[in-house]
């Protein structure tokens, strides 16, 4: 008989991380806003213990910084901020590429086609939440089929920044054409088909080099607005 491993709770503090990541991520807390424990135990009927817990997890994570005597502040990325997360991003991704370019197979191509084709779909839907978790989707399965567990944790651990900055990107330039990252996406593919490395690095470099120039005009300018401030 097959034996199957237990199933792990979630864990109180993971589920409020999650709550405040997503917040953070679809724009409902804004760069610098100040997140009071009073506010967020009151409305998420926590206690502080896990709640400090879930900050010291964000942190970590590169979308909160906690200061001495302060409190907690959502971070704000500075142009300093955006270049290394996206020379990052470059990196692990190439890395990735010379690890799996010769062994993706017809499965693979499936998924990614039918990823960008959800992603489409979000586009026509104005869907921009599942847009955004579509886009991840498709890089994230060419760094998890690497099976590189380093890899895999350090692209992981900057995967919340850029979904973050996606959505401060959007909010600046609100006409900006989605269509773009089907494009991309479909070049990517192509380009993992024909077994092409040089182009896949390429067009890795060359499409969040161009992301990144968005991102970086993004957080030069404030944005209005916030979910929880200090004094609420």
């Amino acid at each position: 008989m097959t034996t199957l491993s237990p199933i792990q709770p979630v864990t109180l503090r993971k589920q409020i991380a999650d709550r405040i990541r997503n917040a953070i991520i679809e724009g409902q807390l804004k760069p610098n806003d100040h997140i009071t424990e009073s506010a967020l135990t009151e409305q998420l009927g926590v206690s502080r213990t896990p709640l400090r817990e879930a900050f010291v997890l964000l942190e970590r994570e590169g979308l909160l910084r906690i200061e001495r005597h302060k409190g907690c502040f959502v971070r704000a990325f500075k142009a300093q901020d955006v270049q290394e997360i996206f020379s990052m991003r470059i990196t692990l991704e190439n890395f990735a590429a010379e690890l799996i370019v010769d062994k993706l197979n017809e499965v693979d191509f499936a998924r990614l086609s039918s990823l960008i084709t959800a992603h489409q779909h979000s586009i026509a839907q104005a869907d921009f939440r599942v847009l955004r978790q579509s886009d991840m989707a498709f890089h994230r399965h060419f760094v998890e089929q690497s099976k590189h567990h380093l890899l895999i944790q350090n692209w992981t651990s900057i995967v919340a920044q850029i979904a973050a900055l996606l959505y401060l990107r959007a909010e600046h330039f609100p006409h900006y054409q989605e269509t773009l990252a089907v494009e991309d996406h479909q070049a990517i593919l192509q380009a993992y088909q024909k077994r092409d490395l040089d182009e896949v690095q390429s067009l890795n470099r060359r499409i969040n080099q161009r992301v990144e120039g968005e991102c970086v005009q993004a957080v030069s300018k404030p944005i209005p607005g916030s979910w929880i401030r200090k004094g609420t």
